[in-house]
């Protein structure tokens, strides 16, 4: 009888072990195919980001006791891309300057300037507009594939999702935050 007990634990921590590995399944996740390059895999496509224009997202910043949302506009201006995030009410949340070298957050919010809050936030924004940029260290270890119809860029816990209505997600692992772009097609007056 002292040997049943010990044996019972065992055969049901191995049946939640099969069951656990049967219910899994592998991501679906798509190589990306042969004759292409990866430039066929970008983030920034001219249809998201213009170089020469003003650039405007919907923009939404989610962790996981509390959300930012609002606008996002861009620029680019000689090397670098300068921005503000503005959120429903009209407050300036902070400004960012995007270089090849680095992301600067300026003006900063006093909900949000803590040292580690503008340091996550900073490296966050520097990977998600830099991903294609081939002049940033980190560009050798990014992994690019298509997952489920979503072009997805990773690197270390940080994934981008371009989704196939043009919305760009950076998801951080890490810190479990989520930043969603989506681009505002202004409409040009007659």
């Amino acid at each position: 009888m002292k040997y049943v007990q010990p044996f019972l634990n065992y055969f049901l921590l191995c049946l939640l072990f099969v069951r656990l590995i049967a219910c899994s399944s592998p991501a679906a996740v798509t190589k990306q195919p042969e004759g292409s390059t990866l430039s066929d895999f970008v983030v920034w496509t001219p249809d998201l980001r213009s170089d020469e224009l003003k650039n405007s997202y919907q923009f939404l910043l989610k962790t996981p006791k509390n959300s930012v949302t609002g606008i996002c506009v861009l620029k680019k201006m000689d090397a670098e891309w300068r921005g503000t995030l503005i959120n429903e009410m009209g407050v300036k949340v902070f400004d960012f300057i995007v270089t090849d070298k680095k992301c600067e957050l300026l003006n900063v919010i006093s909900m949000m300037d803590k040292w580690y809050i503008k340091k996550t936030v900073a490296a966050d924004l520097y990977f998600l507009f830099n991903a294609d940029n081939p002049n940033v260290p980190f560009q050798k270890r990014i992994k690019r594939f298509e997952r489920q119809g979503i072009n997805v860029v990773s690197y270390a816990k940080k994934q981008i999702l371009v989704q196939p209505d043009d919305a760009v997600l950076l998801v951080n692992g890490a810190h479990r935050l989520l930043y969603e772009l989506r681009k505002i097609h202004e409409i040009e007056q007659l």
